[in-house]
C-alpha cells in the first residue's frame, strides 16, 4: 500500500484506538508511514480495517477502522393513494378471507383491503397452497382461485399472511404466474409473524425471517411487507408486551430493507409497549403500524385514541373486530386531534463492526453490540452574545437478558467530525454517563465536574445549556434528570470557561456493550434569558438579530 492511499484511506474513516492513547499515535496517524501490516476484514454490513502500527518508540497499536455507514432510502406503500384517502382509518378490511363465500362477500362489497391466510393443505410437502387458519389445515378455497379473483379487482388490495416459511416460495410463484402479462397496480401485502414475541403457548415458532424477506424481495420487490412477532392465544397478562429483546431484532432487520414496511401490533399491547412501538416508527418516515386484535382480546379504546394524537394518521391502519372498532370510533369522538410532528435531527453514523449496531432513526440513535458513532449532519450554531443554546435529549439503558444495566454513552459538542476533534482548540463540551447514573461533565477537557443521580429503570434525560455573555465568559451548564415512573430526581453542575461563542456538529459515541443504548428525542434550541422585563424596542431588536442568526446559519449549512 502507497503513502498517498494510506492518506487517501485516513481521509474516508473514523479510527478508534483500542489501546490508552498515546499523543505520538497523532503524529503517526497523521503521515501513514509507519504501517507494518494492513489486512481488510468483510464484518457485517460494513468493512473494517484492523491495522497493526508501530510507533517510533517501539510501541504496538491495534487501530479499528471502521467505515461510515449508508442509510437506506425506504419505500413508502401506496395503498392511500391506490384508494384516494388521506387518513389509515378510512381504509376498510374484511378478516380471514378463507372460504369461497367470505371472497365473493369482499369482491362485491365496499371493502378495500381482503386479509387471507396461506398454509399448504395438510401439511403435506409440495401440497396446495389453501386459505385457511390454523388449527384448520384445509379449504375448500385454494390460494390459485383466491389469485385469479384479487390481484387485478377494481378497487380492491389483498394481504396474504403465511404461517409457514414452506408455503411462502410456492405461493409467490403461483402469484407470478397468475398475473403474467398483466400490470398489477393494487396493493399486495406479504404478511407474516418473523420473529418470536410475547407468547407462552406450547407451539410458539415464528416464520424463517432470513428466508421470508428474502424471497419476498427476489420475487415481488415492491410489495409491502407486513413483518411482526408470533404472540399467543391469551394476551391479558400484564407480562405480555414486545420487550426490548424482541423489538430490537427487528430495527435491525428493518433498517437494512428498502421496500415497504408495516408493522402489525396487537391492540392490547399498544400502551405495554409504547416505547418499542414509537422507537420502530421513528426509524423511518415510511414506516407504518397495522394495529390488529383477537376478537377475544380486551382492548382499552383509549389506548388506539392516545397512539393515533401521537402518531401522524397516514401511518396507522385498523384491521380491528366490528365491536372494537366502534368502540374505537366512539371513543375517537370526545377526543381532540392533537399530534403534532416531531421535528427530525439528522445523524451520519458508523459503527465498529456492524451497521445493524448504530441503528439511526428520525430522532434516536439506538446502539447495541460493539456500538459505534453519530454525528450530527448540521452544525449547531454559536450564539450571540447575551444568548443561551440547548442540547437537550433522552437516554435509556435496555436491559435485554434481565441482568443489571450496564455501559455508557458520551455526548461531544463543537467538534468538526466523526473523529471528535475540537473545532477549536480545547473547547469541547463532553458528558459521559454511566448506566448507574454517574457522570462526568467537561469543558476544555481539563475543567470537569462530577454528578450522579439515580435511576431505577435506567432513563434519564440531558440538558446542556451554553451562555455567553459580553465579557467573553461562557458558562456551560449539565442537567441529568433521572425519567422513573414515581418521581424525578436531578443533579446540575455547571462550569465556566474564558472563550468566544463556538459553533461545531454534536457527537454521539459509545463502546462494546452487553444490553442497548437508545438516545432519542434530541434537539437543539437558542433563547433568549433576558428577554423578559426588556422594553420593547430592544426585545424587538433581539428577536430580529436570533431570526437572522438563525437564517443565516441555515444558507451556510
Amino acid at each position: 500500500m502507497t503513502v498517498s492511499m494510506k492518506t487517501s484511506l485516513h481521509k474516508r474513516v473514523r479510527v478508534k484506538v483500542t489501546r490508552t492513547f498515546d499523543p505520538l499515535l497523532h503524529v503517526v496517524l497523521e503521515r501513514f508511514n509507519v504501517f507494518s501490516q494492513c489486512r481488510f476484514l468483510k464484518m457485517g454490513m460494513t468493512t473494517s480495517v484492523v491495522v497493526l502500527l508501530a510507533t517510533h518508540l517501539g510501541l504496538i497499536y491495534l487501530v479499528v477502522v471502521s467505515v461510515p455507514c449508508k442509510l437506506i432510502h425506504h419505500a413508502q406503500d401506496d395503498i392511500l393513494k391506490f384508494f384516494k384517502v388521506n387518513d389509515g382509518i378510512d381504509v376498510t378490511w374484511l378478516h380471514a378471507v378463507n372460504s369461497p363465500e367470505l371472497l365473493e362477500q369482499g369482491l362485491s362489497g365496499d371493502t378495500m383491503m381482503l386479509e387471507a391466510d396461506v398454509l399448504i393443505r395438510n401439511n403435506i410437502a409440495d401440497g396446495t397452497p389453501v386459505m385457511a387458519h390454523p388449527p384448520a389445515v384445509d379449504s375448500n378455497l385454494t390460494l390459485q382461485t383466491f389469485l385469479e379473483k384479487t390481484p387485478t379487482s377494481p378497487n380492491k388490495g389483498i394481504k396474504l399472511d403465511f404461517k409457514t416459511i414452506q408455503v411462502v416460495e410456492p405461493s409467490l410463484k403461483m402469484m407470478k404466474n397468475v398475473t403474467l402479462g398483466q400490470q398489477v397496480t393494487n396493493p399486495i401485502w406479504l404478511n407474516a409473524d418473523i420473529l418470536p414475541g410475547p407468547c407462552y403457548d406450547k407451539v410458539c415458532v415464528p416464520v424463517d425471517h432470513e428466508r421470508f424477506l428474502s424471497l419476498c424481495k427476489s420475487y415481488y420487490p415492491n410489495a409491502t411487507l407486513s413483518i411482526s412477532w408470533k404472540t399467543g392465544e391469551n394476551m391479558t397478562a400484564s407480562k405480555n408486551y414486545y420487550n426490548w429483546s424482541q423489538v430490537l431484532p427487528m430495527g435491525k432487520l428493518v433498517s437494512q430493507i428498502a421496500q415497504p414496511i408495516t408493522f402489525p401490533f396487537r391492540a392490547n399491547l399498544v400502551q405495554r409497549s409504547w416505547d418499542q412501538l414509537q422507537w420502530l416508527l421513528d426509524l423511518s418516515e415510511t414506516f407504518t403500524v397495522t394495529i390488529w386484535s383477537s376478537t377475544t382480546d380486551k382492548v382499552d379504546p383509549l389506548d388506539l385514541v392516545a397512539l393515533r394524537n401521537n402518531v401522524s394518521r397516514e401511518r396507522i391502519y385498523y384491521d380491528l373486530p366490528p365491536d372494537q372498532e366502534k368502540a374505537f370510533k366512539d371513543a375517537l369522538k370526545s377526543s381532540n386531534d392533537i399530534f403534532k410532528k416531531k421535528e427530525a435531527f439528522a445523524w451520519k453514523a458508523s459503527a465498529v463492526k456492524d451497521c445493524q449496531e448504530v441503528v439511526v432513526g428520525q430522532n434516536s440513535v439506538m446502539f447495541s453490540g460493539e456500538g459505534g458513532t453519530v454525528v450530527s449532519e448540521k452544525t449547531l450554531y454559536k450564539v450571540s452574545n447575551g444568548a443561551f443554546s440547548e442540547f437537550m435529549g433522552n437516554i435509556s439503558f435496555i436491559n435485554l437478558d434481565e441482568a443489571s444495566n450496564s455501559g455508557s454513552v458520551t455526548i461531544k459538542l463543537h467538534v468538526k467530525d466523526e473523529t471528535g476533534v475540537a473545532v477549536l482548540s480545547g473547547q469541547i463540551v463532553s458528558l459521559l454517563l454511566h448506566s448507574n447514573g454517574d457522570f462526568q461533565f467537561s469543558v476544555a477537557e481539563s475543567n470537569m465536574k462530577n454528578g450522579s443521580v439515580k435511576s431505577e429503570n435506567g432513563e434519564f434525560s440531558f440538558r446542556i445549556s451554553e451562555h455567553s455573555n459580553y465579557a467573553k465568559m461562557r458558562t456551560v451548564k449539565c442537567e441529568i434528570t433521572a425519567v422513573d415512573k414515581d418521581e424525578l430526581s436531578k443533579a446540575t453542575v455547571s462550569l465556566d470557561i474564558k472563550s468566544e461563542p463556538v459553533e461545531g456538529h454534536a457527537l454521539i459515541t459509545t463502546g462494546i456493550l452487553s444490553d442497548a443504548i437508545l438516545v432519542r428525542d434530541v434537539h437543539f434550541a437558542v433563547a433568549l434569558p433576558g428577554l423578559a422585563g426588556c422594553s420593547s424596542l430592544r426585545c424587538c431588536f433581539r428577536i430580529i438579530s436570533l431570526f437572522m442568526l438563525a437564517f443565516s446559519h441555515s444558507l451556510l449549512s
